[in-house]
């Protein structure tokens, strides 16, 4: 009898010591999928004039986005063209975005920005951009693109038009991604008045 216990103790001792070992066969659980919160974009472009003509001036920009969690984003963008011999025009932006969530992989958002444009004359002005965008594994087809601008007295600055455009995000990893996009620009009676070319990096943090 005593054999009998002994054995069922050490089979039970056994057992348990077995179920603590690692399993080699289970496959290690994945790491979690970087989440980003803030992204820095810089561009450059040309504007080509109406239908893609001559060069005639020369783009920059920065961008910095910050996530703020349900699809709301804050940031900010500064840019300056350039014709050659000619005066920098500058424009310094604040911005506020919201993105709905993810259908099928498209994506659409919307964002407001409030500014001041720097060059012969100073003064303030406002922007309402539109985007669509559909997501194929790392390429994002940014399908539609669209911006209206506005100086706030824009009778006694002139400055007021609507832009459209499209283009291709490629995420070289959850970091790095390029960007290419074409636009149109047009004034207040959509008449078309220059198109631009325009590549970019960001980097997500």
């Amino acid at each position: 009898m005593k054999k009998y216990i002994v054995l069922a103790a050490m089979l039970a001792t056994t057992t348990a010591f077995a179920t603590d070992l690692p399993n080699k066969n289970k496959a290690p659980a994945a790491p979690a999928a970087k989440s980003s919160v803030g992204s820095l974009s810089v561009s450059y472009g040309q504007d080509l004039g109406n239908n893609f003509g001559a060069k005639v001036s020369d783009s920059y920009g920065v961008a910095y986005k910050h996530n703020l969690g349900g699809g709301l984003s804050v940031g900010a963008a500064a840019s300056t063209s350039q014709a050659p011999g000619a005066l920098l025009n500058q424009n310094l932006e604040a911005q506020a975005g919201y993105a709905l969530p993810a259908i099928a992989g498209v994506t659409v958002s919307g964002k407001a920005g409030v500014g001041q444009r720097f060059g012969t004359t100073n003064f303030p002005y406002y922007a309402l951009y539109g985007n669509a965008d559909y997501k194929i594994g790392p390429v994002t087809i940014n399908a539609l693109q669209y911006r209206y601008r506005s100086a706030i007295d824009s009778a006694a600055n002139g400055y007021q038009s609507h832009q459209l455009g499209t283009g291709v995000t490629y995420d070289i990893s959850d970091t790095y991604s390029v960007s290419a996009k074409v636009t149109r620009s047009y004034d207040t009676s959509y008449n078309a008045t220059g198109d631009a070319i325009t590549g970019g990096l960001t980097i997500k943090f």
